[in-house]
């Protein structure tokens, strides 16, 4: 089953070069997995250079847009994909059963649109975050002719997933939430310093906050026949 559809893992990076080695080289190895592409906001770090050393696929953006734009460009060159899945560049402890768990209730149920992941015994404070907002994870198993058919999200930056979520949900699409033991992430703080890491933090939130905000004037005129995508301004 795994072999009968085509499956994208979409790695959006931006100064991840010391942690996006240990999530490249479990993906790398999966055979079910037909691409790896990392799309990177114009990092600083040599994250560029990592990604190239791996036997990936690599889209350099001009400018830092944010996570939502990273996944939008990567879905828009990536459009046969039957499934994608989105892994962010930090993650700890990744392993084949952690993708395999996003991808698996997709190819299992064809009603399912989404998969999010919900992390089990990895860090005390990402697994209490992810008991009350499991939502917010970025590890997702996503069908493609759903994702596809959904408003341009590349303006939502940190707040694609809570967009995602919304979505599904207001749309009655059917979700699923794996769980991922033993998974974490870096914290914002250990990647850059405890002021510094504070500060993205609270970027992070702000513009989670920002697209709940702006949610409802972003979909108002969203058609819900696939194929009307381009002249709306829908991904296809």
């Amino acid at each position: 089953m795994l072999q009968s559809q085509k499956i994208t893992v979409l790695i959006p990076t931006y100064n991840e070069a010391p942690r996006l080695p240990r999530v490249l080289e479990v993906v790398c190895k999966i055979k079910w997995v037909d691409e790896v592409v990392v799309i990177d906001s114009h990092s600083q770090d040599g994250t560029l250079d990592v990604a190239r050393s791996f036997p990936v696929e690599v889209i350099p953006l001009d400018k830092d847009r944010g996570k939502g734009a990273a996944l939008a460009e990567g879905i828009r060159l990536k459009k046969d994909s039957d499934i994608y899945v989105f892994l962010d560049a930090d993650l700890i402890g990744l392993t084949e059963e952690h993708v395999l768990a996003l991808v698996k209730p997709l190819i299992e149920d064809p009603s399912l649109a989404m998969t999010i992941g919900v992390f089990e015994r990895g860090r005390r404070l990402g697994d209490l975050a992810q008991k009350f907002f499991p939502i917010l994870n970025g590890m997702r198993g996503v069908r493609g002719e759903w994702v596809r058919s959904l408003p341009d999200f590349s303006w939502t930056r940190f707040g694609v997933e809570t967009f995602l979520t919304r979505v599904a949900l207001e749309n009655k699409a059917n979700v699923e939430f794996p769980a991922l033991p033993g998974l974490a992430h870096y914290h914002k703080e250990e990647k850059y310093g405890f002021f510094l890491g504070f500060y993205h933090r609270i970027k992070m939130y702000k513009e989670i906050v920002q697209t709940l905000f702006l949610y409802k004037k972003r979909i108002e005129n969203w058609p819900k026949l696939v194929g009307e995508g381009e002249k709306h301004g829908v991904m296809v």
